[in-house]
């Protein structure tokens, strides 16, 4: 969660209560015309020309000898949603000087600013206000002073400024300053201020400027702070730096006492609608050098020993439009060891709290426990019916093993034409086709060529309730071998014959319903049955060398199918009409016929069904999502693998929500985990959650944390207790309406 400290708070409320200043002086007070004529009047006056201001007051008078116009008793000056009232209102049109006083009010839509008196140049844009406060609903700011003046064109001094997003007179936190001067697109400065705590000093800054730039801007952003057991007292300040209008970038300075300083760097640039990029580099000289084996904390991260003082983390995601149609996807993803992630990923001040890669590229990224870390450029070409692929990735073994024989397909090439039709002939032919060039630091390096033509016979009968459609593809795989490998042929050629036959009908019906907004209901029915017949060639005593063609073997299956979708008519009461997908459930199993028919040994069972197949999908409403997918042995009469997760949310007053999650993962013999979690909002501005993750198999906790929070009108604070790995930490939060979460954290070991 995003937070901000009490210089950089001060600085975007400056720069706002800049602008609404520049509204109050410039639109609400007539603009910068001298000629008032027609101030008391509905003559339309500065600003938008197309919409009056109305005026009324008790008495309007003019005295022709001193150029004054004056409003006494109950002013009010309207246009649109802004509004001023005073109890006076004086207007020297030979001075350009205006006067209001009493109870002054003006409200510019949900903004309100106050004050006692007000005096306004209207020729040279200057004027101040006495005793005034300024509310900014959308972020509960209350921003007070002696006295707000503008000075110039773009620069305005506050006297005696206290800012808080606190109801009340005595509110329970507040900013101070004795005087802020500020120059919208330039810079601030701010005399003594303090963070208070009613009232009392907490922190005092006798001095400090910042930039006032209602763009992007360079600065400092705020600081985290933690101790663990492992890295000793954790200081991170990270700085941004606007390079341009389309870069930028955030600089991370950390210093762990036990460990050293730790830099990071993040980089993120635009080029256009289709081209960006978010770059992530963490470097640390560590000033624990060699892992102690014999230590069973460390063994505990990983088994595998480190020696490396240098080490880092090297993420990013870019994607690039480049000339004729191109376009680039390049994933990043190097570590300097095995346990690096594994040590400084997680935690409330960990990499877990820097920007989410898979989140921001929607590309997934590798798991910290991931035995390889991927890296990938992919080039792409599209046209209406061929779309050309060039791939290079890379997958990393941070743990270094000797001979590495890890398989990298460091260049390859697909080529796809999607199935197209005979003008003459009831038949679509598409074609499958990719190179590859592999690489290994140990074993066979060389080339694998695979080709796959594909025709389809698709028929409709029936007027399209039912569907046959024949298939015939054949692949084609070979590969060379750049050196000699002991067992594998210097070149081998390797081939598959399939024919497969769908037949589907398609079934609805449409019910209609009175169940609130759902006026109709649509139940559709597909089931299916489907023969896949695959029949390998080619030399049986080859070895396999890198993705072999024959890891599917023969095939020769009947799969039978029943998918159901369930879809609703929702219409609102002014008739406005949409549609969603309420839920899907799908059955599927298969028969194996070669299973059934081979001979058998005495006392051996055949096992022709493959296990039955469910999955479900429940989304009735935006804040419930139930999914789950089973598979049934027949034979050991017992489910083989399934999993089960349920997100269900509750809204509640004052944008509240309440949520509750439920996960299940079950493979028989290798996975049984269970984890829930829940965040509840209490009585008297209490809550609680709790988080949860549990191995059924050894009956052991992976990740356990609670916490407890209570809140106020402008302030709470959350303390929260989380354990994983036998690591057990605690944290303080402190969050301030308008400032964010501000806190610590402590490792309080096992």
């Amino acid at each position: 969660m995003t937070r901000q400290n009490p210089g950089i708070f001060k600085k975007r409320v400056a720069v706002r209560y800049s602008l609404y200043l520049a509204i109050f002086f410039g639109l609400t007070f007539f603009g910068s015309a001298a000629d008032a004529k027609g101030l008391f009047s509905k003559e339309k006056l500065a600003g938008d020309e197309n919409v009056p201001w109305k005026i009324t007051a008790k008495s309007l008078s003019y005295d022709q000898e001193t150029s004054v116009y004056r409003a006494k008793g109950d002013v009010l000056i309207v246009r649109g949603d802004q509004s001023l009232s005073a109890r006076e209102a004086m207007y020297n049109r030979r001075t350009g000087v205006a006067k209001v006083s009493g109870a002054v009010r003006l409200k510019s839509g949900d903004d309100i600013l106050t004050g006692e008196r007000g005096v306004f140049n209207l020729r040279d844009q200057t004027g101040k206000i006495e005793n005034g406060c300024l509310f900014l609903k959308q972020n509960h700011y209350y921003l007070s002073g002696g006295t707000m003046e503008k000075i110039g064109k773009s620069t305005y001094v506050i006297k005696k400024c206290r800012l808080t997003t606190c109801n009340g007179e005595n509110p329970a936190w507040s900013i101070t300053g004795s005087e802020v001067k500020v120059t919208i697109e330039g810079y601030g400065q701010v005399k003594h201020a303090a963070f208070r705590v009613k009232g009392w000093p907490f922190l005092y800054v006798p001095y400090m400027i910042f930039p006032a730039k209602t763009k992007r801007q360079t600065g400092l952003l705020p600081p985290r702070i933690g101790y663990s057991n492992r890295n000793g007292a954790d200081l991170e300040i990270p700085f941004f730096w606007a390079i341009s209008e389309q870069t930028d970038a955030t600089l991370y300075e950390r210093y762990l006492s036990r460990r050293g300083y730790m830099q990071g760097l993040e980089f993120r640039y635009v080029a256009g609608s289709g081209s960006e990029g978010n770059f992530l580099l963490d470097f640390l000289r560590d000033r624990k050098e060699e892992k102690d084996m014999t230590d069973p904390d460390e063994q505990e991260i990983s088994p595998f020993e480190r020696n490396n003082q240098n080490r880092f983390w090297f993420r990013g995601r870019a994607d690039q439009d480049m000339l004729f149609g191109v376009t680039a996807r390049l994933d990043v993803d190097l570590v300097s060891d095995q346990d690096y992630l594994r040590e400084f990923q997680g935690g409330q001040f960990g990499y877990a709290a820097r920007p989410d890669l898979a989140e921001v590229s929607q590309r997934p990224v590798e798991e910290r426990y991931a035995p390889t870390r991927r890296s990938a450029l992919r080039l792409s070409k599209e046209w209406r019916n061929i779309s050309v692929q060039a791939l290079s990735s890379y997958h990393q073994r941070p743990e270094d093993p000797p001979n590495d024989r890890t398989p990298q397909p460091l260049a390859g090439m697909e080529a796809t034409i999607v199935p197209g039709s005979f003008h003459v002939f009831p038949a679509y032919l598409g074609l499958d086709s990719d190179y590859d060039y592999i690489w290994r630091e140990e074993g066979a390096k060389g080339h694998r060529l695979s080709l796959s033509p594909d025709l389809r016979f698709p028929w409709k009968m029936a007027n399209g309730y039912l569907e046959v459609e024949p298939s015939f593809r054949y692949t084609l795989d070979t590969h060379w071998l750049d050196e000699s490998e002991p067992g594998l042929d210097d070149s081998a050629v390797k081939g598959a014959y399939e024919a497969a036959c769908r037949v589907s009908a398609n079934m609805d019906r449409i019910y209609d319903t009175g169940w609130e907004t759902a006026t109709r209901l649509k139940h559709r029915i597909w089931p299916a049955l489907t023969y896949r017949y695959r029949v390998p060639h080619g030399d049986k005593e080859e070895k396999p060398w890198f993705d072999p063609i024959d890891q599917e073997g023969r095939i020769n299956q009947v799969t039978m199918s029943l998918e159901n979708y369930l879809d609703a008519r929702l219409e609102d009461g002014k008739g406005h009409v949409r549609y969603r997908q309420w839920a899907t459930f799908t059955l599927s199993q298969g028969y194996d016929i070669d299973e059934a028919t081979e001979e058998r040994l005495p006392g051996e069972r055949k096992e022709p069904w493959t296990p039955l197949t469910a999955d479900l999908l429940v989304t009735p409403f935006k804040h419930l999502d139930f999914r789950g997918n089973g598979q049934w042995d027949h034979y050991d009469h017992d489910f083989s693998a399934g999993s089960l997760s349920l997100d269900f949310s509750v809204p509640r007053t004052g944008d509240r929500m309440d949520h509750y999650g439920l996960d299940f993962i079950y493979a028989k013999d290798s996975t049984r985990s269970l984890g829930f979690d829940w965040d509840l909002n209490l009585l008297y501005g209490f809550s609680t959650g709790m988080s949860y993750q549990r191995d059924l198999l050894v009956d052991d906790s992976i990740y356990t944390r609670y916490w407890v929070g209570y809140k106020r009108q402008c302030w709470g604070v959350r303390v929260s207790l989380a354990k994983e790995d036998d690591d057990t930490r605690i944290m303080l939060l402190f969050n301030l309406l308008g400032l964010g979460d501000i806190g610590t954290s402590a490792n309080v070991g096992k």
